[in-house]
Protein backbone atom coordinates (compact mmCIF):
# COMPACT_ATOMS: atom_id res chain seq x y z
CA UNK A 1 0.00 0.00 0.00
CA UNK A 2 1.56 3.10 -0.96
CA UNK A 3 0.97 6.46 1.00
CA UNK A 4 -0.31 9.83 0.20
CA UNK A 5 -0.21 12.73 1.67
CA UNK A 6 -3.31 14.70 -0.33
CA UNK A 7 -6.44 13.75 -1.77
CA UNK A 8 -7.61 16.51 -4.07
CA UNK A 9 -11.36 16.99 -4.96
CA UNK A 10 -10.60 18.22 -8.34
CA UNK A 11 -12.62 19.58 -11.51
CA UNK A 12 -16.23 18.51 -12.82
CA UNK A 13 -17.72 19.67 -16.02
CA UNK A 14 -21.66 19.24 -16.78
CA UNK A 15 -22.57 18.11 -20.60
CA UNK A 16 -26.21 20.20 -21.21
CA UNK A 17 -26.52 17.59 -24.35
CA UNK A 18 -25.88 14.43 -23.07
CA UNK A 19 -26.64 15.53 -19.60
CA UNK A 20 -23.88 13.78 -17.93
CA UNK A 21 -21.22 15.15 -15.18
CA UNK A 22 -17.62 14.34 -14.44
CA UNK A 23 -16.03 14.33 -11.31
CA UNK A 24 -12.11 14.07 -11.12
CA UNK A 25 -9.93 13.41 -8.28
CA UNK A 26 -6.50 12.26 -7.07
CA UNK A 27 -4.21 11.35 -4.81
CA UNK A 28 -0.92 13.35 -5.14
CA UNK A 29 -1.71 13.89 -8.62
CA UNK A 30 -0.56 10.00 -9.03
CA UNK A 31 -3.44 7.80 -9.03
CA UNK A 32 -6.22 10.05 -10.40
CA UNK A 33 -9.87 9.18 -10.15
CA UNK A 34 -13.08 9.94 -12.58
CA UNK A 35 -16.40 9.05 -12.09
CA UNK A 36 -19.65 9.89 -14.49
CA UNK A 37 -23.21 10.72 -13.57
CA UNK A 38 -25.92 10.42 -15.78
CA UNK A 39 -28.68 12.87 -15.32
CA UNK A 40 -30.53 11.91 -18.33
CA UNK A 41 -34.18 10.82 -17.51
CA UNK A 42 -35.77 10.87 -20.67
CA UNK A 43 -37.40 14.08 -19.63
CA UNK A 44 -36.08 17.29 -21.28
CA UNK A 45 -34.04 19.68 -19.34
CA UNK A 46 -36.43 23.02 -19.44
CA UNK A 47 -33.44 25.42 -18.13
CA UNK A 48 -31.16 26.25 -15.47
CA UNK A 49 -28.83 28.93 -14.14
CA UNK A 50 -24.89 28.05 -14.22
CA UNK A 51 -23.88 28.90 -11.04
CA UNK A 52 -26.99 27.65 -9.24
CA UNK A 53 -25.81 24.04 -10.83
CA UNK A 54 -22.59 24.49 -10.24
CA UNK A 55 -23.17 25.00 -6.48
CA UNK A 56 -24.86 21.95 -6.77
CA UNK A 57 -22.27 20.02 -8.33
CA UNK A 58 -19.17 21.35 -6.01
CA UNK A 59 -21.04 19.74 -3.04
CA UNK A 60 -22.10 16.30 -4.98
CA UNK A 61 -18.32 16.18 -5.75
CA UNK A 62 -17.24 16.34 -2.06
CA UNK A 63 -20.02 13.70 -1.02
CA UNK A 64 -18.94 11.30 -3.71
CA UNK A 65 -15.70 11.45 -3.16
CA UNK A 66 -15.83 9.75 0.02
CA UNK A 67 -16.29 6.42 -1.97
CA UNK A 68 -12.35 7.49 -3.20
CA UNK A 69 -11.26 9.04 -0.09
CA UNK A 70 -11.09 6.01 1.90
CA UNK A 71 -8.82 4.04 0.21
CA UNK A 72 -6.40 5.91 2.41
CA UNK A 73 -7.93 7.94 4.65
CA UNK A 74 -4.65 9.68 6.13
CA UNK A 75 -4.33 11.85 3.51
CA UNK A 76 -5.70 15.26 3.76
CA UNK A 77 -8.94 16.86 1.98
CA UNK A 78 -8.19 19.30 -0.46
CA UNK A 79 -11.24 21.14 -1.64
CA UNK A 80 -11.55 22.99 -5.23
CA UNK A 81 -13.01 25.40 -3.86
CA UNK A 82 -13.16 27.64 -0.79
CA UNK A 83 -15.81 27.18 1.57
CA UNK A 84 -17.29 28.74 5.02
CA UNK A 85 -16.89 27.50 8.64
CA UNK A 86 -20.32 26.29 9.03
CA UNK A 87 -19.80 24.35 5.27
CA UNK A 88 -16.55 22.66 6.55
CA UNK A 89 -18.13 21.78 9.82
CA UNK A 90 -20.55 20.09 7.94
CA UNK A 91 -18.69 17.94 6.14
CA UNK A 92 -16.24 17.07 8.35
CA UNK A 93 -18.77 15.60 10.93
CA UNK A 94 -20.67 14.13 7.79
CA UNK A 95 -17.12 12.27 6.98
CA UNK A 96 -17.10 11.59 10.33
CA UNK A 97 -20.26 10.14 11.06
CA UNK A 98 -20.94 8.74 7.79
CA UNK A 99 -17.27 6.72 7.76
CA UNK A 100 -18.25 5.32 11.23
CA UNK A 101 -18.45 2.17 10.35
CA UNK A 102 -15.08 1.91 8.04
CA UNK A 103 -13.12 3.41 11.02
CA UNK A 104 -14.64 0.95 13.07
CA UNK A 105 -13.74 -2.09 11.06
CA UNK A 106 -10.21 -0.58 9.97
CA UNK A 107 -9.23 -0.13 13.42
CA UNK A 108 -8.96 3.75 12.19
CA UNK A 109 -9.01 6.71 14.50
CA UNK A 110 -11.83 8.76 13.53
CA UNK A 111 -10.96 11.64 13.82
CA UNK A 112 -7.89 11.50 10.79
CA UNK A 113 -10.33 13.64 9.06
CA UNK A 114 -8.85 16.95 7.58
CA UNK A 115 -10.30 19.28 5.51
CA UNK A 116 -7.90 21.91 3.43
CA UNK A 117 -9.54 24.64 2.34
CA UNK A 118 -8.82 26.82 -1.26
CA UNK A 119 -8.88 30.62 -1.66
CA UNK A 120 -11.01 30.36 -4.89
CA UNK A 121 -14.24 31.43 -3.73
CA UNK A 122 -18.02 30.37 -5.41
CA UNK A 123 -21.14 31.04 -5.84
CA UNK A 124 -23.42 29.98 -2.98
CA UNK A 125 -26.35 30.93 -5.28
CA UNK A 126 -29.19 28.94 -4.06
CA UNK A 127 -32.28 28.01 -5.87
CA UNK A 128 -36.15 28.98 -5.15
CA UNK A 129 -38.44 26.66 -6.62
CA UNK A 130 -41.79 27.69 -8.05
CA UNK A 131 -44.74 26.31 -6.01
CA UNK A 132 -45.59 23.07 -7.41
CA UNK A 133 -46.73 19.63 -6.34
CA UNK A 134 -43.72 17.54 -7.57
CA UNK A 135 -42.46 14.65 -5.54
CA UNK A 136 -39.37 12.14 -6.38
CA UNK A 137 -39.52 9.41 -4.20
CA UNK A 138 -36.36 7.11 -3.47
CA UNK A 139 -37.04 3.72 -4.34
CA UNK A 140 -35.60 0.63 -3.51
CA UNK A 141 -36.79 -2.52 -2.99
CA UNK A 142 -37.73 -2.53 0.39
CA UNK A 143 -40.56 -2.86 2.59
CA UNK A 144 -40.10 0.66 3.48
CA UNK A 145 -40.32 2.24 -0.24
CA UNK A 146 -43.42 0.56 -0.31
CA UNK A 147 -44.91 1.66 2.79
CA UNK A 148 -43.58 5.59 1.78
CA UNK A 149 -45.01 4.88 -1.48
CA UNK A 150 -48.97 4.03 -0.24
CA UNK A 151 -48.44 7.47 2.62
CA UNK A 152 -48.28 9.44 -0.77
CA UNK A 153 -49.89 8.14 -3.59
CA UNK A 154 -53.05 10.16 -3.47
CA UNK A 155 -51.18 13.53 -2.07
CA UNK A 156 -48.99 14.09 -4.74
CA UNK A 157 -47.61 13.78 -8.42
CA UNK A 158 -44.65 11.94 -7.67
CA UNK A 159 -42.06 10.04 -9.47
CA UNK A 160 -39.73 7.36 -8.18
CA UNK A 161 -36.41 7.38 -8.29
CA UNK A 162 -33.58 5.19 -8.27
CA UNK A 163 -29.62 6.24 -8.36
CA UNK A 164 -27.35 3.30 -9.93
CA UNK A 165 -29.83 0.99 -11.91
CA UNK A 166 -32.80 -0.78 -11.97
CA UNK A 167 -33.10 -4.36 -11.02
CA UNK A 168 -35.53 -6.99 -11.74
CA UNK A 169 -36.73 -6.37 -7.74
CA UNK A 170 -36.85 -2.66 -8.02
CA UNK A 171 -38.65 -3.18 -11.38
CA UNK A 172 -41.14 -5.55 -10.23
CA UNK A 173 -42.24 -3.72 -7.27
CA UNK A 174 -42.46 -0.12 -9.64
CA UNK A 175 -44.54 -2.31 -11.63
CA UNK A 176 -47.10 -3.19 -8.72
CA UNK A 177 -47.42 0.78 -9.08
CA UNK A 178 -47.88 0.86 -12.63
CA UNK A 179 -44.97 3.52 -12.69
CA UNK A 180 -41.83 3.24 -14.45
CA UNK A 181 -38.79 4.88 -11.84
CA UNK A 182 -36.37 7.59 -13.41
CA UNK A 183 -32.95 6.44 -13.06
CA UNK A 184 -29.56 8.29 -12.84
CA UNK A 185 -27.00 6.32 -13.37
CA UNK A 186 -23.28 6.45 -11.19
CA UNK A 187 -20.31 5.03 -13.10
CA UNK A 188 -17.77 4.79 -10.11
CA UNK A 189 -14.08 5.19 -11.75
CA UNK A 190 -12.87 2.14 -12.97
CA UNK A 191 -9.20 1.67 -11.21
CA UNK A 192 -11.49 2.03 -7.32
CA UNK A 193 -12.37 -2.01 -7.43
CA UNK A 194 -9.21 -2.89 -8.25
CA UNK A 195 -7.23 -0.42 -5.33
CA UNK A 196 -10.20 -1.98 -2.84
CA UNK A 197 -8.35 -4.89 -3.00
CA UNK A 198 -5.23 -3.30 -1.70
CA UNK A 199 -6.02 -0.06 -0.12
CA UNK A 200 -8.76 0.63 2.85
CA UNK A 201 -12.55 -0.88 2.43
CA UNK A 202 -15.41 -0.96 3.78
CA UNK A 203 -19.44 0.62 4.38
CA UNK A 204 -19.77 4.22 2.90
CA UNK A 205 -22.73 6.35 3.51
CA UNK A 206 -24.60 5.49 0.46
CA UNK A 207 -28.18 7.08 1.16
CA UNK A 208 -26.53 10.66 1.63
CA UNK A 209 -24.67 10.18 -1.83
CA UNK A 210 -27.77 9.60 -3.13
CA UNK A 211 -29.63 12.43 -1.29
CA UNK A 212 -27.01 14.82 -2.79
CA UNK A 213 -27.69 13.74 -6.47
CA UNK A 214 -31.95 13.58 -5.95
CA UNK A 215 -31.01 17.51 -5.57
CA UNK A 216 -29.61 17.95 -8.74
CA UNK A 217 -32.02 15.42 -9.89
CA UNK A 218 -34.82 17.76 -8.17
CA UNK A 219 -33.23 21.05 -9.57
CA UNK A 220 -32.75 19.70 -13.52
CA UNK A 221 -36.12 18.95 -13.72
CA UNK A 222 -38.15 20.90 -11.44
CA UNK A 223 -39.02 19.08 -8.46
CA UNK A 224 -39.82 20.77 -5.25
CA UNK A 225 -40.25 17.48 -3.22
CA UNK A 226 -37.54 14.91 -2.21
CA UNK A 227 -39.11 11.85 -0.07
CA UNK A 228 -37.34 9.26 1.46
CA UNK A 229 -38.49 6.17 4.00
CA UNK A 230 -35.96 6.22 6.60
CA UNK A 231 -37.64 4.55 9.93
CA UNK A 232 -36.87 5.63 12.93
CA UNK A 233 -34.80 2.63 14.34
CA UNK A 234 -31.84 4.07 12.36
CA UNK A 235 -31.37 6.44 14.85
CA UNK A 236 -29.83 4.13 16.95
CA UNK A 237 -26.21 3.16 16.88
CA UNK A 238 -24.39 -0.16 16.56
CA UNK A 239 -22.15 0.13 18.79
CA UNK A 240 -19.87 3.18 21.43
CA UNK A 241 -15.76 2.64 20.38
CA UNK A 242 -13.29 5.72 21.51
CA UNK A 243 -16.39 7.42 22.86
CA UNK A 244 -17.81 7.78 19.21
CA UNK A 245 -21.16 6.26 18.56
CA UNK A 246 -21.06 4.28 15.55
CA UNK A 247 -23.64 3.80 13.17
CA UNK A 248 -24.24 1.85 10.45
CA UNK A 249 -27.40 3.69 9.65
CA UNK A 250 -26.20 6.83 10.10
CA UNK A 251 -27.45 8.82 6.70
CA UNK A 252 -30.64 7.12 7.20
CA UNK A 253 -30.63 8.81 11.01
CA UNK A 254 -32.58 12.14 12.28
CA UNK A 255 -29.16 13.64 13.12
CA UNK A 256 -28.68 13.17 9.41
CA UNK A 257 -32.09 14.41 7.96
CA UNK A 258 -32.06 17.38 9.89
CA UNK A 259 -28.20 18.75 9.39
CA UNK A 260 -29.02 18.16 5.30
CA UNK A 261 -32.23 19.76 5.28
CA UNK A 262 -30.77 22.79 7.14
CA UNK A 263 -27.38 22.73 4.93
CA UNK A 264 -30.31 22.33 1.82
CA UNK A 265 -31.99 25.73 3.01
CA UNK A 266 -28.74 27.44 3.89
CA UNK A 267 -26.44 26.96 0.75
CA UNK A 268 -28.14 25.00 -1.55
CA UNK A 269 -32.03 25.19 -2.51
CA UNK A 270 -34.89 25.24 -1.24
CA UNK A 271 -36.38 21.59 -1.99
CA UNK A 272 -38.20 20.10 0.80
CA UNK A 273 -36.21 16.71 1.70
CA UNK A 274 -38.06 14.72 4.32
CA UNK A 275 -38.24 11.36 5.22
CA UNK A 276 -42.14 9.65 5.38
CA UNK A 277 -41.06 7.26 8.25
CA UNK A 278 -38.81 9.73 10.22
CA UNK A 279 -41.26 8.75 13.27
CA UNK A 280 -42.13 5.24 12.87
CA UNK A 281 -39.65 2.00 14.14
CA UNK A 282 -39.34 -0.82 11.68
CA UNK A 283 -42.31 -2.68 14.04
CA UNK A 284 -44.48 -0.15 13.04
CA UNK A 285 -44.28 -0.23 9.33
CA UNK A 286 -44.51 -4.12 9.26
CA UNK A 287 -47.99 -3.55 10.74
CA UNK A 288 -48.58 -0.78 7.59
CA UNK A 289 -47.09 -2.95 5.11
CA UNK A 290 -48.84 -6.46 5.80
CA UNK A 291 -51.97 -4.68 4.32
CA UNK A 292 -50.28 -4.24 1.25
CA UNK A 293 -50.39 -7.91 0.29
CA UNK A 294 -49.97 -6.86 -3.90
CA UNK A 295 -46.26 -6.29 -2.97
CA UNK A 296 -45.71 -9.59 -0.83
CA UNK A 297 -44.17 -11.65 -4.61
CA UNK A 298 -42.38 -8.92 -5.32
CA UNK A 299 -40.46 -7.17 -2.56
CA UNK A 300 -37.14 -7.84 -0.55
CA UNK A 301 -35.38 -6.37 2.17
CA UNK A 302 -31.97 -7.79 1.96
CA UNK A 303 -29.66 -5.94 1.12
CA UNK A 304 -26.83 -8.47 -0.27
CA UNK A 305 -28.85 -7.59 -3.12
CA UNK A 306 -27.81 -4.25 -3.27
CA UNK A 307 -24.68 -4.78 -5.52
CA UNK A 308 -22.74 -3.33 -8.21
CA UNK A 309 -22.56 -6.57 -10.22
CA UNK A 310 -26.11 -7.74 -9.47
CA UNK A 311 -27.01 -11.40 -11.14
CA UNK A 312 -30.57 -11.26 -12.30
CA UNK A 313 -30.19 -14.65 -11.20
CA UNK A 314 -29.87 -14.12 -7.34
CA UNK A 315 -32.66 -14.80 -4.95
CA UNK A 316 -34.99 -11.81 -3.84
CA UNK A 317 -33.64 -13.29 -0.04
CA UNK A 318 -30.75 -14.78 1.12
CA UNK A 319 -31.92 -16.27 4.06
CA UNK A 320 -28.54 -16.19 5.74
CA UNK A 321 -28.06 -12.48 6.61
CA UNK A 322 -28.92 -10.77 9.37
CA UNK A 323 -31.55 -8.27 7.56
CA UNK A 324 -32.85 -11.14 6.38
CA UNK A 325 -33.35 -13.08 10.44
CA UNK A 326 -34.82 -9.44 11.55
CA UNK A 327 -37.39 -9.20 8.92
CA UNK A 328 -38.59 -12.71 8.74
CA UNK A 329 -38.96 -12.38 12.67
CA UNK A 330 -40.84 -9.00 12.53
CA UNK A 331 -43.14 -10.32 9.90
CA UNK A 332 -44.00 -13.76 11.66
CA UNK A 333 -45.22 -11.41 14.75
CA UNK A 334 -48.06 -10.27 12.61
CA UNK A 335 -48.50 -12.65 9.70
CA UNK A 336 -49.49 -16.44 9.89
CA UNK A 337 -46.48 -18.66 9.14
CA UNK A 338 -47.34 -20.22 5.96
CA UNK A 339 -47.42 -16.27 4.62
CA UNK A 340 -44.28 -15.42 5.82
CA UNK A 341 -42.69 -18.77 4.75
CA UNK A 342 -44.03 -18.60 0.92
CA UNK A 343 -42.34 -14.95 1.20
CA UNK A 344 -39.32 -16.10 2.10
CA UNK A 345 -39.40 -19.77 0.45
CA UNK A 346 -38.05 -21.34 3.85
CA UNK A 347 -38.87 -21.39 7.49
CA UNK A 348 -35.86 -19.23 8.99
CA UNK A 349 -37.22 -20.06 12.86
CA UNK A 350 -36.18 -24.28 11.40
CA UNK A 351 -32.27 -22.89 10.19
CA UNK A 352 -30.13 -23.86 13.11
CA UNK A 353 -27.49 -21.61 11.12
CA UNK A 354 -29.18 -18.46 12.30
CA UNK A 355 -29.45 -18.91 16.01
CA UNK A 356 -26.44 -17.20 16.81
CA UNK A 357 -27.66 -14.46 14.39
CA UNK A 358 -31.01 -14.37 16.28
CA UNK A 359 -29.38 -13.95 19.28
CA UNK A 360 -27.14 -11.17 18.37
CA UNK A 361 -30.50 -9.40 17.43
CA UNK A 362 -31.77 -10.04 20.73
CA UNK A 363 -28.86 -9.96 23.77
CA UNK A 364 -25.84 -9.15 22.52
CA UNK A 365 -24.10 -5.20 22.60
CA UNK A 366 -23.15 -4.59 19.40
CA UNK A 367 -25.82 -4.76 16.83
CA UNK A 368 -25.20 -6.08 13.57
CA UNK A 369 -23.83 -3.67 10.82
CA UNK A 370 -27.26 -3.82 8.89
CA UNK A 371 -30.12 -2.04 8.03
CA UNK A 372 -31.89 -3.96 11.09
CA UNK A 373 -34.63 -2.15 13.99
CA UNK A 374 -33.76 -1.52 17.30
CA UNK A 375 -32.96 -4.24 20.30
CA UNK A 376 -36.07 -3.55 21.84
CA UNK A 377 -37.96 -3.73 18.41
CA UNK A 378 -36.48 -7.56 18.01
CA UNK A 379 -37.31 -8.37 21.73
CA UNK A 380 -41.49 -6.87 21.44
CA UNK A 381 -41.45 -9.49 18.27
CA UNK A 382 -39.62 -12.20 19.83
CA UNK A 383 -42.27 -11.83 22.06
CA UNK A 384 -45.72 -11.59 20.23
CA UNK A 385 -44.42 -14.65 17.67
CA UNK A 386 -43.53 -16.92 21.03
CA UNK A 387 -47.49 -15.88 22.50
CA UNK A 388 -48.68 -17.14 18.41
CA UNK A 389 -46.85 -20.55 19.71
CA UNK A 390 -48.52 -20.81 23.14
CA UNK A 391 -49.61 -24.41 22.47
CA UNK A 392 -48.04 -25.18 19.36
CA UNK A 393 -44.66 -26.58 19.51
CA UNK A 394 -42.04 -24.55 19.39
CA UNK A 395 -39.98 -24.66 16.12
CA UNK A 396 -35.79 -24.41 16.94
CA UNK A 397 -35.11 -20.91 16.95
CA UNK A 398 -37.50 -20.25 19.31
CA UNK A 399 -36.74 -23.01 21.47
CA UNK A 400 -33.39 -22.09 21.83
CA UNK A 401 -33.98 -18.08 22.37
CA UNK A 402 -36.17 -18.22 25.50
Amino acid sequence: MQNFQNFYIKNFDFNKSSKIATFNFSFDNKINFEEKIDFNIWKEIIDFDKEILNNLLTNLSIAIGISYYKLYPFAKINLSVKLNKEQLNFWKKFYTNGLGEFFYTNNINPWVISFQNKEKNFSNKIWKIQNQNKALLLWWWWKDSIVGYSMIKNKYNYDLFVVWKIDKIKQDTANVVWKQPLLVKRYLSENLFELNKTYYNWHVPITWIISFISLITAYLYWYNYIFTSNEKSAWEENTIWKWYKINHQYSKSLEFEEDFKQYNLDFLNWVEYKSLLSDMFEIDIVQKFIKLEEFFPYFSSCNRNFKITWSSQAKRWCCNCEKCTFVYLILSAYLPKEKVVNIFQEDLFENKKLLETYKWLIWKKTKPFECVGTYNESKKALKLVLQKYKWKKLPFILKNLI
